[in-house]
């Protein structure tokens, strides 16, 4: 684990992550076993119960261990060897849309966190968060590729006055203009359809096939300053990445 107060060279719950991996690699925690509860990592490593939940989600990937609803983390593997690994030339190829399309933001709203939406926005119930809503078109023809709602902290609500104006994401000009500085960022792709409400907009029928696309960015102290969530009606974006077989070990050698 970092030093406090030294420069962070990644997120917390990475720390929190590597330790349990080497410590289910090393025998501590053997295969069958419950790992401790989130409360009992929160007071360990003096973190979040979000920073443990996202360590713990790391160490569900690797299929290191599982996670039961009641019941805690029981550890599934002491290792796995072999994964996938995304290959892509830089943050903005993997997260920007591609040029000649424009976000037309038709909505402002501020609203507070509740159970309801906790799961998407990752932050505290109470918490205030603004909600920028729209639909992407393709500058040139005018058709609607996506339609967004990105929810952002409040003190970042005035770069709703940039978009449209200026080409970069909204990610970017946060760290350009409002000094945010990006640690960690999670992409979430799954099978949807067009809701009534955005139908119209949206150019299709209620219902039609579509693409739900969630990108949440996590800024130094683990907090999430931005959730963007896309809904792309099918045949209208196709989002492309390549994957590099690599060898993945964790523990020791």
């Amino acid at each position: 684990m970092s030093e406090p107060g030294s420069q962070r060279a990644q997120p917390m719950y990475q720390d929190v992550a590597d330790t349990l991996i080497a410590e289910v690699a090393e025998g501590r925690f053997a295969v069958g076993s419950m790992l401790p509860t989130e409360l009992d990592l929160c007071d360990r490593f003096g973190v979040s119960r979000y920073t443990v939940r996202e360590a713990l989600r790391q160490l569900e990937e690797m299929g290191l261990v599982e996670r039961r609803q009641g019941s805690g983390t029981v550890v599934r593997a002491a290792e796995r060897a072999t994964g996938y690994t995304q290959s892509l030339s830089s943050l903005t190829e993997l997260l920007q849309y591609p040029a000649g399309t424009q976000l037309h933001v038709d909505e402002t709203e501020t609203l507070a966190i509740d159970r309801a939406n906790a799961a998407l926005l990752r932050g505290e119930i109470g918490e205030e968060r603004v909600r920028l809503s729209g639909v992407r078109r393709v500058e040139m023809s005018g058709t609607p590729i996506c339609w967004s709602d990105i929810y952002l902290c409040p003190e970042y609500a005035g770069v709703g006055e940039l978009i449209g104006g200026d080409p970069l994401p909204v990610y970017a000009l946060l760290e350009r203009d409002f000094g945010e500085k990006i640690e960690h960022v999670s992409v979430e792709m799954f099978p949807s359809t067009v809701p009534e409400k955005l139908a119209g907009p949206l150019d299709v029928e209620p219902g039609t096939a579509s693409m739900t696309i969630i990108r949440r960015y996590t800024g130094i102290g683990n907090r999430v300053f931005e959730v963007s969530a896309s809904v792309h009606p099918e045949h209208r974006f196709t989002y492309s990445i390549e994957l590099t077989r690599s060898l993945r070990f964790a523990g020791k050698s």
